[in-house]
């Protein structure tokens, strides 16, 4: 019995500590804001939730002890340093994006349309952003989401479940190995990160069209 709550004691420092590893709403962590001129300014961040991170971002400029809350009318966009688990359990460091952009709708009731998104795709052809509405009333469901697909020329389109199949064809029509798996298995709307990264490793490696090939992570 004395081993096995000594087994017991140590599984438990051990998730205890996992878990603690990553960050979590509330920590300060480094990141930076950049101004409506274009200005990086570095400092720390308070990490809110998707909700929060959409509608304000609480800063700390790098040696000040003051805290700045800011608006998206305020900002051009902000970063901060996440640190998460990967696939093999090892701690690494990821930064987070979010860029001023203009929504077809609040994130909040009588909220204000202009947000930070969250730029999940920053590289290539393409840029992804996700954007999540709150749904009150409803527990099981706390939020709904769509993604915003800007190209190189900064046309900013919404792709939802709605409008998927219509958006997609139209986003990916050159890419005919990516527009015949829409829809099925592991290409839909809640796989469009991976879609968008392998249809801009397409257009940067112009391989056969008519040939899939998974984007190479860096």
């Amino acid at each position: 019995m004395k081993n096995f709550a000594t087994l017991l004691l140590l599984v438990t420092f051990g998730l205890t500590a996992t878990i603690n590893a990553q960050t979590k709403k509330g920590d300060k962590v480094p990141g930076y804001v950049i101004d409506n001129s274009g200005k990086k300014i570095k400092g720390q961040i308070i990490v809110a939730d998707w909700a929060d991170n959409q509608i304000q971002v609480k800063f700390f400029k790098t040696g000040s002890s003051k805290k700045t809350v800011y608006k998206p009318n305020q900002l051009k966009g902000y970063a901060f340093n996440e640190t998460v688990l990967d696939c093999t359990g090892k701690k690494t460091t990821r930064l987070v994006e979010y860029d001023t952009r203009k929504s077809d709708r609040p994130s909040r009731m009588f909220g204000p349309t202009t947000v930070f998104m969250h730029k999940e795709v920053t590289d290539g052809h393409y840029s992804l952003y996700c954007f999540y509405v709150e749904v009150r009333n409803d527990v099981k469901n706390p939020y709904t989401y769509s993604f915003f697909v800007e190209d190189e020329d900064g046309n900013f389109e919404k792709v939802d479940e709605e409008n998927f199949s219509a958006q997609t064809k139209k986003l990916f029509k050159d890419y005919k190995a990516l527009t015949t798996r829409l829809g099925s298995k592991d290409f839909k709307l809640k796989n469009m990160d991976r879609m968008v990264e392998d249809y801009n490793y397409w257009v940067e490696n112009q391989h056969d069209t008519n040939e899939y090939r998974v984007a190479m992570k860096n």
